[in-house]
């Protein structure tokens, strides 16, 4: 029992290193640029939906992309509706 406590541990921590190294990427001013972009060209306030489904499954792909950026960023729910 007692490596699965320290193993748990071992992965919180990566998960908070993981978090922190997302926030100093994103929350530059570079990095500020780079996510207002991906928004735009990703999906991340308009519709993903095409006539060809193909289409529209490649989309919502490149659209979940920029919500992993902002969940690993931990990212509230209010400031990614308001487009943070």
């Amino acid at each position: 029992m007692e490596n699965v406590k320290i193993s748990n541990l071992d992965s919180l921590k990566q998960i908070e290193a993981l978090k922190k190294a997302y926030n100093s990427i994103f929350s530059s001013e570079d990095g500020q640029k780079i996510l207002k972009d991906l928004k735009r060209v990703c999906f991340f306030k308009s519709s993903t939906i095409n006539d060809n489904p193909y289409v529209t499954y490649f989309n919502e792909g490149q659209r979940a992309v920029v919500l992993h950026i902002l969940t690993r960023m931990n990212l509230d729910n209010i400031k990614v509706k308001e487009g943070a």
